[in-house]
C-alpha cells in the first residue's frame, strides 16, 4: 500500500506543508528564492555585482542557504537607501508613508512581486482538485508568502483561520482547520521572513510549530508538497520529528511523506528514504501526477470538515468560558443507549450525533441509509417514535420498510399521544403496501429484465456472482427482484448494505428500493 493510499485507507486528515514549488507549479512568474534575490538585485545594481557578492560569501565557507540570507540583508539595506534617496519607486508606497507607518520598503517590494503572480494556462482543473484536498487538511503550514492557499479556500467557500508569523501560536487552538503562514504574508509585508535576522527571530516559532505537529502525529500523517531536501526548514522539522517519534524506521517513514517532483512521471512510486547524518526516515513520493495525489486525499470523509470541527469546538469552548465560571451550565447527553458504557469499538460502529444546546429537545432523524441499516439490524436501538417520524416525512407511495415498526406499534396497549399522527400515517402506508405487493414486485422484475441475459444470469448461485457479470445494472437488479425468494436473507442483506450507491441513480434507485421493501416483507422472525 502506498503512502497516499494508506492515508485514504485510515481516513485520517493529514497535516499538509506547502512550499514554494506549489506556487511555481501554478503561476508562470513565481520565482524561486534565487530568482527572487536576482530580480531584486537587478532593480538597484548590476547582476555581475550579485555574482561577485555570492562568490565572496561562498569563499568564506558559507552554504547556499546562509548566502541567500546574507544577500537578502544586503539587498534590504540597499533598497531602503535607494528608495529614500528617490532612486527607486515602489508601487503602493511613498517615502513619507513608509517613514510615518514604519513600513519596510524592501519587504513591501517582495510583497508586490508575489501579489502580481499570474496563473499558468490550463491549470484550472488541477487547482480545483488541489482546493478539494486542502479543505481536508487537519491544518496547513506554509513558508510561502503568497495568498494562493487562502484563494483556494475562498473558491470553495470554506472558512479557515489564518495565522501569520507568531499569530495563533500562543493562543488556544483546536488544531483543526487552521493555516499557519510561518514566514509571513503578502497581506502583512512586515511579517515576511527573508533575511538572516528574520530567520533568527523565527526560530522560536518553528519550535512551537514542531510541538503542535508532534502532539498530533499519532493521529495525523504529514505530507510535504513543493519542498526539496535542500530546504533548511524542512530538514529542521524532519530532524525534530525523528528525535521525538517512538517509531521503528518503517512506521516513522509511513507517517511522513515528501512529494518529489519528477517531470513527466505519470505514475506514483514510493520508496523508503533517509538522511543518515540526521537520522531522518521518510517516504519519498516521486511523480508529476499531483492531481492523483490531490484526488486520493480529497476522498477522506469523516462526516465533517476540519474547519467545521474548529468552528464547533470554538463555539463550545466559548460557552464554557462564559457560563462555566457562573456555574450556569446544564448538561444533557441524549442517546438510545448509555454512551458511557460503550466500548471504543462500539462507539466506532454506531451512528452517533453530538449536540449542545438547551435540554428541551434534541433529536435528529436518520438518513435513509442509516434507517435501512437499523431496520435490518438484530440489535436495533432506534426508538419507535423516531422511526415513525422518519416514515412520516416520505410520500405514502415510497417503498420503505415499515413492518417491523407496525408490529411494535401493534404490541402497545395504546397509542401515545405524541405519535398519534405518525401512527395514523403508518396505517395508511400499510394499506398502500399489503403483503401481496411482494408478488407484484417479483412478477414485475420477471417481466422487466431482458431475457437475452437469462442464461448467463441463471448460472449465478449468489448475488455477488450476478454483480460480477458484464451486463447492464438495470437487468441485474430486476433479476434479483424477480428471484428474491431464491436468495438467502444473509445474501440479500449483504447486497443491500453494500450497494447504497444505487440510490444515486435515478433509473436504478426505484428497483433497489423495491428489493429492500420486498425483503422486509418476506422476512419471518
Amino acid at each position: 500500500m502506498t503512502f497516499i493510499e494508506n492515508i485514504k485507507e485510515k481516513n485520517q486528515f493529514p497535516i499538509i506543508f506547502i512550499g514554494s514549488g506549489i506556487t511555481q507549479r501554478y503561476f508562470k512568474n513565481a520565482p524561486t528564492w534565487e530568482q527572487l534575490i536576482i530580480k531584486l538585485w537587478e532593480m538597484i545594481s548590476d547582476e555581475n555585482d550579485y555574482v561577485a557578492t555570492y562568490h565572496r560569501l561562498e569563499n568564506e565557507g558559507k552554504d547556499e542557504f546562509i548566502i541567500n540570507l546574507e544577500i537578502a540583508k544586503i539587498l534590504e539595506d540597499k533598497i531602503k537607501s535607494n528608495f529614500y534617496d528617490g532612486n527607486l519607486e515602489i508601487e503602493g508606497l511613498t517615502p513619507i508613508e513608509a517613514h510615518k507607518k514604519g513600513i519596510n520598503p524592501f519587504k513591501k517590494l517582495v510583497s508586490n512581486i508575489f501579489m502580481s503572480l499570474e496563473k499558468k494556462n490550463g491549470v484550472e482543473e488541477e487547482i480545483k482538485i488541489f482546493s478539494e484536498m486542502l479543505i481536508k487538511a487537519r491544518f496547513i503550514i506554509t513558508t510561502n508568502y503568497d495568498d494562493f492557499i487562502e484563494q483556494c479556500f475562498n473558491d470553495k467557500k470554506v472558512k479557515i483561520k489564518i495565522n501569520v508569523g507568531n499569530a495563533g501560536l500562543f493562543t488556544k487552538s483546536t488544531e483543526y482547520g487552521e493555516l499557519y503562514k510561518i514566514h509571513g504574508s503578502v497581506k502583512q509585508p512586515e511579517s515576511i521572513c527573508i533575511t538572516k535576522e528574520d530567520y533568527k527571530n523565527n526560530e522560536s516559532k518553528l519550535a512551537i510549530v514542531n510541538a503542535k505537529i508532534l502532539s498530533n502525529l499519532t493521529e495525523s500523517p504529514i505530507i510535504f508538497l513543493g519542498y526539496s531536501l535542500t530546504d533548511e526548514n524542512i530538514k529542521r522539522l524532519l530532524y525534530d520529528y525523528s528525535q521525538n517519534m517512538p517509531y521503528e524506521i518503517e512506521e516513522a517513514a509511513s507517517r511522513i511523506g515528501i512529494v518529489k517532483y519528477t517531470k513527466g512521471k505519470v505514475d506514483i512510486s514510493d520508496s523508503l528514504a533517509n538522511i543518515p547524518d540526521l537520522g531522518i526516515n521518510y517516504t519519498e513520493i516521486r511523480t508529476d501526477n499531483y492531481r492523483k495525489i490531490y484526488e486520493e486525499i480529497s476522498k477522506i470523509e469523516q462526516g465533517y470538515l476540519p474547519s467545521e470541527i474548529s468552528k464547533f469546538e470554538g463555539a463550545f469552548r466559548r460557552i464554557i468560558d462564559l457560563k462555566g465560571p457562573a456555574n450556569d451550565l446544564d448538561t444533557v447527553i441524549t442517546s438510545f443507549v448509555d454512551i458511557t458504557k460503550l466500548t471504543d469499538e462500539e462507539i466506532r460502529n454506531k451512528n452517533i450525533v453530538v449536540a449542545f444546546g438547551d435540554n428541551k429537545y434534541i433529536y435528529k432523524l436518520p438518513k435513509y441509509e442509516d434507517y435501512i441499516i437499523e431496520y435490518f439490524s438484530t440489535d436495533s436501538t432506534m426508538p419507535l417514535d423516531i422511526a415513525l417520524l422518519f416514515l412520516a416525512q416520505y410520500n405514502m407511495t415510497s417503498p420503505i420498510p415499515f413492518k417491523k415498526y407496525q408490529d411494535m406499534l401493534n404490541r402497545l396497549d395504546g397509542i401515545p399521544k405524541n405519535i398519534e399522527r405518525e401512527a395514523q400515517l403508518l396505517e395508511k402506508r400499510v394499506q398502500k403496501f399489503p403483503e401481496t405487493i411482494l408478488d407484484v414486485y417479483i412478477d414485475k422484475g420477471e417481466k422487466t429484465y431482458a431475457k437475452i441475459y437469462k442464461e448467463r444470469l441463471e448460472t449465478c448461485s449468489t448475488i455477488q456472482d450476478i454483480l460480477f457479470l458484464n451486463i447492464p445494472e438495470y437487468n441485474k437488479l430486476n433479476y434479483i427482484l424477480a428471484n428474491l425468494r431464491n436468495f438467502s436473507e444473509d445474501d440479500l442483506l449483504k447486497f443491500i448494505k453494500g450497494n447504497f450507491k444505487y440510490l444515486k441513480n435515478n433509473n436504478l434507485s426505484p428497483i433497489f428500493k423495491k428489493i429492500i421493501l420486498s425483503l422486509s416483507i418476506s422476512i419471518r422472525k
